[in-house]
């Protein structure tokens, strides 16, 4: 457990000779030395005990003194909380792009942490990130298959670009197999006094979208149920292609408004 690591670590504190006898530096060294030394030691036996504290627990025990708490901010200690702490969750700026991990990052990574979780409190999807994930798509009323899990397709959406280049909040969504391509609006609506994000698709009742535990995001109507998910997440050759046919959305009508997709 973490509490036996944490302790042990600070009782081997003691000064060793190669005979296994512990000594006091006092006895190996002058006075400054010694202090010095002493100093040095605490530091490194300090620092690989917080190696085994979550976030919560180093902030407590940053208080014990000056040299606590200038040793609880460490980058090592706090890439090792990172790191524990992303292994159990989705991080939506990916595995195999991991720019909060990348070498050239220049935040702290005790910087990289508040960011991390302070983006994990957010419960509303831009329009790039509508299109840069994956979505496991299923029908809510589908029957699950023996082993619990869903007939998946594993859709995308695929926006207009405006004359920037930029991505718009209007374009398609591409099912797997079956469908052809589907016309999707992000737009904000009021709910309780409150302006949130849905996402529109043809005539159907809008969308909402809400973050899981682990960091995923999810977007739900009565109907269907979509999952974020990153492209090395994706059963190999399952997936809908990126082909856009965005050329065409300026001359296709505006979508129907129908009284259930208010």
């Amino acid at each position: 457990c973490r509490a036996c690591h944490f302790h042990l670590a600070l009782r081997s504190s003691a000064w060793m000779l190669s005979d296994g006898e512990p000594k006091s530096l006092a006895m190996l060294c002058t006075p400054q030395e010694a202090s010095i030394g002493t100093v040095l030691i605490q530091k490194s036996v300090i620092t690989e005990a917080m190696r085994f504290l979550t976030a919560n627990e180093l902030a407590t025990v940053s208080s014990v003194s000056k040299l606590w708490n200038e040793t609880s901010s460490s980058d090592t200690i706090w890439r090792g909380i990172c790191l524990r702490r992303w292994s159990s969750v989705w991080r939506p700026w990916g595995y195999s792009n991991a720019t909060m991990e990348a070498k050239d990052n220049p935040a702290p990574w005790k910087r990289r942490y508040v960011i991390a979780e302070k983006d994990a409190t957010r419960h509303s999807l831009t329009k790039d990130e509508l299109v840069c994930y994956v979505w496991r798509f299923h029908f809510t009323a589908q029957v699950p298959d023996d082993d619990g899990t869903f007939n998946y397709q594993y859709v995308r959406f695929v926006a207009t670009r405006d004359r920037k280049g930029r991505n718009d909040s209007k374009g398609f969504l591409h099912m797997e197999q079956g469908y052809p391509p589907l016309r999707y609006c992000l737009e904000e609506r009021k709910l309780h006094g409150k302006s949130i994000k849905v996402i529109i698709v043809e005539h159907f009742p809008a969308h909402t979208m809400t973050r899981r535990p682990d960091w995923r995001w999810e977007i739900n109507n009565m109907h269907v149920q979509l999952v974020s998910m990153h492209e090395d997440e994706v059963p190999k050759n399952r997936g809908a292609k990126r082909q856009a046919h965005v050329e065409h959305i300026a001359r296709m009508p505006p979508m129907t408004r129908t009284s259930n997709s208010q």
